[in-house]
């Protein structure tokens, strides 16, 4: 029989075993932990559209919303986000560090937004961030494309006392004969000789804090409206004293209303931050005028009809080209928001004041403005100015209560007339450069003989109103 042979294995080499194993394990091991480090990042959800348009809300869209388009950017919808703006594409899916939006406002691209406010916070740029790596997904499905504006509304506060409207805007007629008075949801026509009324024009919604007559002293624009909701111009017939027609388009209060020489054309400026003109045959905007980047407050044609300035919260005075529409230039010497602007008969020189309590004068050119002249005129913001007729003097009037009389080529007082009892918000010129109708927050009207500087008509109350008087916001509202 045969024996089976045995057969004798050399012993394991345990070193090169482990050897031959050690990459399987590192493999697996890594894996293992890949695995897990995407189920973590898996369980922590992106940010959703909703978050990240909340944050636009909050800190962008004062710039970026259908009406300032700073940059050319719209953030009121998806559609208009991922459109993007002057500069192309503003978000890459995906690709945060190649994202211009998010570059912009970690500063890294200048200049670094939300533009002159606070920086966003390192919570609201990280959700930023999250959500454009995630792929900048759009609304939920059956989500709003664009988040509604918050209710605006305001509660009606009637007081318990009869109370005065206060005075917010002045015009005499062409003629001298008229003197139009703003006030809380009324016009009212005074006979500027004895303060009696002619006539009364109701029905506005607000505070009228502009007018401004036609050239040939036919009709007379109203405008105000509601402060965060809409921008309101009525036109009144001075014949029959009955309303011609009212235009709405501002989506803010407008402040100031200025009618072209020739009668075609009306500028307003409104707290939107625009500028708009319109056709006071028709009614209808003639066009839009964009470039401040703060409520706008003022505005002025030159004599001749060919430029429109506007001065704005945001320190700056813009001329523009009317025919075109396009701006000019800016003069942005001013140190904090104008509000009050005036050319000098001439057109070869604008003037402008507002808080920083400063009035300047630049003499103009085709190409720009020159700065002449600059004075701290008040203790106070200045509220108003205006030239005379004959272009010598500059008249002002400041929160400190008082009304004072420049020379305009150097800018030195003439005369102080006497301490006001309230801000004088309102002033205009009789066309013969002989008296100034000045009107005061507290609802009183006062007519000075600019010779003896001495009052004619004394502190007429023009409107004296009882239950239905101006909300106690108001006051607030002023000072917007």
């Amino acid at each position: 029989m045969f024996r089976r042979a045995k057969v004798r294995l050399p012993a394991p080499n345990l070193q090169l075993l482990f050897l031959l194993l050690l990459p399987a394990f590192v493999i697996a091991t890594s894996l293992r932990g890949t695995s897990g480090v995407a189920r973590a990042q898996a369980q922590t959800p992106a940010p959703t559209y909703a978050e990240v348009n909340s944050l636009f809300r909050k800190n962008c869209i004062a710039c970026h919303s259908g009406n300032a388009k700073m940059g050319g950017l719209i953030l009121e919808s998806y559609e208009t986000l991922v459109s993007g703006g002057a500069h192309g594409p503003v978000v890459v899916a995906r690709k945060s560090d190649e994202s211009r939006l998010l570059l912009m406002v970690q500063g890294k691209v200048k200049p670094q937004m939300p533009f002159g406010g606070t920086p966003l916070s390192e919570t609201d740029i990280a959700t930023l961030k999250a959500w454009i790596d995630a792929g900048a997904e759009g609304p939920a499905l059956g989500a709003p494309l664009t988040t509604p504006p918050p209710d605006a509304s305001l509660p009606e506060i009637k007081p318990e006392v009869p109370v005065a409207s206060p005075v917010s805007a002045m015009a005499f007629s062409p003629d001298g004969k008229l003197l139009a008075v703003g006030g809380y949801g009324e016009v009212r026509l005074l006979d500027p000789s004895g303060g009696s009324t002619v006539a009364a024009f109701p029905g506005h919604s607000d505070l009228v804090r502009a007018l401004a007559f036609s050239p040939d002293g036919k009709w007379l624009a109203a405008a105000g409206g509601l402060p965060a909701r809409m921008g309101e111009i009525k036109i009144w017939d001075l014949q029959t004293h009955q309303l011609l027609r009212t235009m709405m388009g501002h989506k803010d209060c407008i402040y100031s209303v200025a009618v072209s020489p020739d009668g075609k054309l009306i500028a307003s400026a409104s707290y939107d931050k625009l500028v708009k003109l319109w056709d006071p045959g028709t009614g209808k905007e003639v066009r839009t005028l964009k470039d401040h980047i703060d409520a706008v407050f003022a505005v002025a044609f030159s004599p001749d009809g060919k430029r429109l300035a506007s001065g704005a919260a945001d320190r700056t005075v813009k001329i523009w080209d009317v025919a075109s529409g396009q701006r000019l230039f800016t003069l942005g010497e001013p140190l904090d928001g104008v509000s009050s602007i005036a050319f000098r008969p001439s057109g070869n020189q604008i003037a402008a004041a507002g808080a920083d309590k400063l009035i300047r004068t630049w003499d103009l050119s085709e190409k720009g403005g020159t700065l002449a002249q600059s004075m701290i005129a008040h203790e106070d913001a200045i509220l108003q100015i205006l030239y005379s007729p004959d272009g010598k003097t500059i008249i002002s009037s400041s929160a400190d209560r008082t009304i004072r009389i420049w020379d305009a080529a150097s800018l030195t007082s003439i005369k102080v007339l006497e301490k006001q009892p309230d801000w004088v918000q309102a002033m205009s010129i009789s066309p013969d450069g002989k008296r100034l109708a000045v009107g005061r927050y507290d609802g009183t009207v006062s007519i000075y003989d600019l010779e003896t500087s001495r009052p004619v008509l004394g502190s007429l109350t023009a409107f004296a109103l009882s239950g239905s008087a101006a909300p106690a916001h108001e006051r607030e509202a002023a000072n917007r």
